[in-house]
């Protein structure tokens, strides 16, 4: 089964959840790009309740850092 976040970046990006994994970011996702990576931070930021720095949005690069930016909130995904 995906986590949470996972489905949440596949719906953002438009792919069916088994495309999506740790991984999953710019550099190897298409639809990955400058307008999605905001929807993403956003829907991450409201889907978990949390505030996201501008520093942290550019250092996101792949589902594996918001999972790891959400460990380091104590948030559970």
């Amino acid at each position: 089964m995906s986590s949470r976040l996972v489905r949440l970046v596949a719906d953002v990006l438009a792919l069916p959840v088994d495309q999506v994994d740790a991984q999953t970011g710019p550099a190897t996702t298409a639809a990955w790009v400058s307008l999605r990576h905001l929807q993403i931070v956003a829907a991450v930021e409201d889907t978990y309740g949390i505030a996201i720095t501008p520093r942290e949005i550019r250092a996101v690069r792949s589902v594996a850092d918001l999972r790891e930016l959400l460990a380091q909130r104590g948030v559970e995904e």
